[in-house]
């Protein structure tokens, strides 16, 4: 498994794409806020593609629920960090 390396900068939008997965679930690309920052979800082993949708891995949730989200405005991920 790739690692993420704490100063590699992630692609804009990869924190979008995680947020959506992890509150939303599995997502069809036409709705994916960012194809990039899937694509490096899945380069990561965090997240997976199949058949035009996108999901994270087991790896992902848990790096989701490891991520600073205390100032992003959608509080709903926080919340439901809480509960893991």
């Amino acid at each position: 498994m790739s690692k993420i390396v704490k100063d590699e900068a992630m692609p804009s939008g990869t924190i979008d794409v995680l947020e959506q997965l992890f509150l939303y679930g599995p997502t069809w690309d036409g709705h994916i806020v960012s194809k990039v920052g899937r694509d490096y979800l899945v380069d990561h082993k965090l997240a997976k593609h199949e058949n035009g949708w996108a999901f994270l891995t087991s790896a992902g949730v848990r790096f989701a629920t490891t991520v600073n989200v205390k100032n992003r405005k959608n509080q709903t991920w926080h919340n439901k960090q809480s509960c893991v």
